[in-house]
């Protein structure tokens, strides 16, 4: 009986013992990764989401916010804008309009549509209060199917429904643990394609700069020819594009990200991405176009927000400013950006906007 007894007790000893290792173990791990020599050491970072960009700009976002004292500014978008405007570009340009340089950010990143985005712009605006939101879209933005793939496993990520609202002990932990976030980015050490998919993730880091752009060094071929519905290599983008209809949803989604920001006290501004004429051939034309842009104009004034077409911008970008249809590379995005800079300083002019947070000097 004695024996069975000291049994128990030196269960119950080195229980307690692997539990108290464990709390320490876990307390020292956090403790170093909340260290300025790790950040140098490792900067990356994950929230465990499948979406690395969107890691990627969540996490520069936090540290230009700590670098710069905040954001007054935050352009929100898919691949098109990550690649597409260059916002410390926009930001000198204002600069050189106004003598005042607001703090801009680029959250632009892929296969964001408008639902996941209009999660995301309430995330940003919530968070950090900027006096703008420049929300860049174009027609793909409204078609019901477009996106799906990416949209769905973003938005089902027990960070991302922590940060909505729907507690999880995973996302909880995710969002807590600076440890858990500096190891996440080598989950997948042991997947045989981890080499590859790590170095792309490092590369892609690495490019994309402190106010969140990323360059397209690309350089598009034939982009000034309309493309054919006999071409094998087009057909579906045809049938993806073709018969488009504005969805009731994504309008819907849009107006998620026009009421929240207004009650936020942040302006939102819709701009169109200016893509290649020729692409407009995939949707039924420029007859098509124009109703779009009449849709969207209408709706965003209705709901307290301003629009800006794609055409104003559209001149101003070389044909070798183009990665293929849609997305701007290195040489165009540039131009855009300047572009976007002077409208903006009209558009704040106009509309007698301060773009500047309140208590920031700049």
């Amino acid at each position: 009986m004695k024996q069975v007894s000291a049994r128990k007790k030196t269960f119950w000893s080195l229980l307690v013992l692997t539990v108290a290792f464990s709390i320490a173990l876990t307390a020292v791990l956090e403790l170093i990764a909340r260290t300025p020599w790790l950040e140098k050491v490792s900067p990356y970072r994950s929230v465990g989401n499948f979406d690395y960009q969107f890691e990627i700009k969540w996490f520069r976002l936090k540290d230009y916010v700590k670098q710069n004292g905040g954001v007054d500014i935050i352009i929100l978008g898919s691949s098109l804008v990550n690649t597409g405007i260059d916002p410390d570009i926009v930001a000198q340009t204002y600069y050189q309009q106004t003598g005042i340089h607001p703090r801009i950010f680029n959250f632009g990143a892929e296969g964001m549509t408008i639902a996941p985005n209009s999660v995301i712009a309430r995330l940003l605006v919530e968070q950090y209060h900027p006096a703008l939101l420049i929300y860049v879209t174009e027609m793909r933005d409204y078609i019901a199917g477009n996106g799906l793939e990416v949209e769905t496993p973003f938005l089902s990520d027990p960070w991302l429904q922590y940060q909505t609202g729907r507690f999880n002990l995973d996302g909880w932990l995710v969002e807590h643990s600076s440890a858990l976030q500096h190891y996440l980015p080598f989950r997948n050490w042991a997947r045989s394609d981890f080499p590859a998919t790590s170095t792309l993730y490092l590369n892609r880091y690495q490019e994309t700069t402190a106010s969140g752009y990323e360059p397209d060094k690309g350089i598009g071929i034939n982009i000034d020819i309309p493309p054919s519905p006999n071409d094998p290599a087009e057909v579906q983008n045809f049938k993806d594009y073709g018969n488009y209809q504005v969805a009731a949803s994504r309008l819907n989604d849009l107006k998620g990200i026009l009421d929240f920001s207004k009650n936020q006290g942040t302006s939102v501004w819709v701009v169109e991405m200016p893509v290649h004429p020729t692409f407009y051939v995939y949707v039924g034309g420029e007859k098509v176009h124009q109703q779009f842009q009449q849709t969207i104009s209408s709706f965003v004034m209705t709901n307290a927000g301003w629009f800006l077409p794609a055409e104003t911008c559209l001149t101003t970008i070389p044909l070798n400013g183009r990665s293929n249809r849609v997305h701007l590379n290195y040489i165009g995005a540039p131009y855009f950006s300047k572009c976007l800079g002077n409208q903006l300083a009209v558009f704040a002019n106009q509309q007698h906007i301060n773009l500047i947070k309140t208590g920031a000097s700049r």
